[in-house]
């Protein structure tokens, strides 16, 4: 594999990345100086922390008035009564989801944010505290750390990770809880200085940059990021000679199954199993749940009997549910069971992968802090083996693997080609035909146009297809035309797509398999009126593109239009539903 090359640049600059992760969140980042070759440091040093650890505690304290208390391995100061409201909100990034509910199992853990809190001010509130411990870090670890920190405190660049189902509205959402959070000043600066990378591919990234790569050249290869909310992959092949290519061969994916989930499996279990057998210790199922999480869980590996020990009583029994001297015994078969539906739902997706690829995937990479679990690497590898394949998992430093794979996600750019995970469109009319079939019996939905033709609504143009490769620099035009009665200075353009595996021609074909992704708005004052005469008089006709890009991990979209022979284009600006809660505390 290459090495990387020195900083270009002629001044210096720091790269951050934020990975806030579901359970536990890092930080990573790397100066640029001119002429040196960067190298990619974590951020290893957080109060509370007994010790050194590259991760953290995602939990924030915010006391009674909701200001932050405390956030990390910190634990709040309670001074007096009034501060006894004093809660945490740990689990909160699960709240920031995509929004379809059918990809997010009922029972996840969800946590309740403070009455005066949205949240993007959650995310602004930790996006703050790991800023500050960024700040310290550099100031407090490097030689002259105080001064290299004035010189770049202006002109960072920020990648902010997220899961691979996250989409436009969670990364616009992403970017104003980091100007709440005062990482940049304005959305302008934003816009300019942060950059978004899925969690799938930023581990990835960590992969090749440390070397646990260097005799993949020529194979398939997928990369399981086993995280505490969500498990995410990519798939990819190496590409090009000298330099490190690589080209994405299958849509990315991601599920929640993660961590969190085998202890909240764990806790509803022993819930029903000791309120059925009416045992007096149902009560306390939150700690033993707890109890499970912090030991039982860490140890499994697939056999023998578990127990959970939930005080030091010799005196707590009941026999009928397992319970003795304060502990509850489970058999291999129960606790196999917390884990099994992660098991199952991965296995899924390394088929469904393997389907949309040519060659066989020949080595799989788990990292995150759920691949630590014996059981679930033994399970995996157990499966992937059967098919000669490989399944390795690297050492303990790889629970940094999105923090660090997201700088190198910035400097290095491995990834030359991605495939497009939706098919991506917009509604479209057509011109009224009673002699097709389609159209006949979508008759109700004609109407007359300023220049007297009957048109039909509801039809679909496609304008990128789902598993398409593209490259960062591949655009996609979509030809428009305006028939008014005057003209129009402004146009929204819905940006529609579709999740099926069909390319659909109208509207009302499976619909609930549509949404709206966002809607671009343009100014096109500037784009010529040309005028006609109809059967209903004079109107204007105005043509142009909408010009989209998809190839980065941010979808990008520009306005092109004819003027007298020569081209010309124009801003063009992204709208997403906002249906967050955003709360800005003053």
């Amino acid at each position: 594999m290459a090495t990387r090359p020195p900083f270009k640049g002629f001044k210096r600059r720091l790269v951050a990345a934020f990975d806030l992760g579901t359970t536990f969140s890092g930080v990573s980042y790397a100066i640029l100086d001119p002429g040196k070759v960067p190298e990619i440091k974590t951020v290893m040093r957080y109060p509370g922390q007994e010790t050194r650890d590259s991760k953290i505690e995602t939990v924030i304290y915010y006391d009674a008035g909701g200001k932050v208390a405390a956030a990390g391995a910190e634990i709040p100061i309670v001074e007096d009564s009034e501060d006894a409201d004093d809660d945490d909100s740990d689990g909160f990034k699960l709240l920031l989801s995509n929004g379809r509910k059918s990809d997010i199992p009922a029972d996840i853990p969800r946590t309740n944010l403070p009455p005066s809190k949205g949240i993007v001010n959650v995310f602004a509130d930790f996006y703050a505290y790991l800023f500050d411990r960024l700040r310290a870090f550099i100031s407090e670890t490097h030689a002259s750390g105080d001064l290299i920190w004035d010189s770049v405190k202006d002109s960072i660049d920020f990648v902010l990770s997220h899961p691979n189902a996250w989409e436009g509205q969670q990364q616009a959402a992403l970017r104003q809880a980091a100007v709440l959070a005062g990482l940049v000043p304005t959305i302008s600066d934003a816009q300019e200085r942060i950059t978004f990378v899925t969690e799938g591919e930023a581990s990835f990234h960590y992969c090749v940059s440390s070397g646990l790569l260097l005799d993949a050249a020529g194979t398939n290869l997928m990369v399981i990021d086993a995280g505490g909310g969500t498990i995410d992959f990519g798939t990819y092949t190496f590409v090009g000679g000298n330099s490190i290519e690589v080209e994405e061969l299958a849509a990315p994916t991601g599920i929640y199954q993660g961590a969190v989930m085998v202890p909240q499996r764990a806790h509803t279990y022993l819930k029903n199993k000791l309120e059925q057998a009416g045992s007096k210790f149902a009560s306390i199922v939150d700690s033993m749940a707890e109890e499970f999480d912090k030991t039982t869980k860490k140890r499994f590996k697939g056999a023998g009997d578990s127990y959970i020990r939930f005080s030091n009583s010799a005196s707590d029994r009941d026999s009928k549910v397992g319970i003795r001297g304060g502990q509850i015994k489970l058999t291999a078969d129960e606790v196999a069971g917390f884990f099994d539906p992660a098991v199952r739902e991965i296995i899924t997706i390394i088929e469904d992968q393997q389907k949309h690829v040519r060659d066989r995937i020949s080595i799989f990479l788990l990292v995150g802090g759920f691949a630590s679990s014996e059981y679930l690497y033994t399970k995996l590898k157990t499966y992937v083996e059967k098919s000669g394949c490989k399944l390795y998992r690297p050492d303990a430093h790889a629970n940094k693997a999105v923090a660090e794979g997201a700088v190198s996600f910035h400097i290095d750019h491995f990834v030359s080609s991605r495939v497009a995970k939706l098919t991506y469109g917009s509604r479209c009319t057509h011109v009224f035909d009673s002699n097709n079939p389609e159209h006949a019996k979508r008759a109700s939905n004609t109407f007359v146009a300023p220049n007297g033709l009957q048109m039909l609504d509801g039809g679909f143009k496609d304008i990128l297809v789902k598993g398409t490769q593209i490259t960062e620099d591949t655009l996609f035009e979509r030809p428009f035309y305006i028939i008014s009665r005057f003209g129009v200075e402004k146009i929204e353009c819905e940006v529609i797509c579709h999740r099926g595996d069909n390319v659909p021609k109208w509207m009302d074909e499976e619909p609930e398999l549509f949404s709206t992704l966002c809607t671009i708005t343009a100014d096109v004052a500037m784009v010529p009126k040309v005028k006609e005469r109809g059967p209903r008089g004079d109107f204007c006709r105005q043509e142009y593109n909408v010009v989209l890009s998809f190839g980065l991990t941010e979808f990008s979209a520009h306005i092109s239009w004819m003027d007298k022979g020569v081209q010309k284009t124009g801003p063009a600006s992204i709208v997403y539903d906002d249906n967050l809660s955003v709360q800005v505390s003053q």
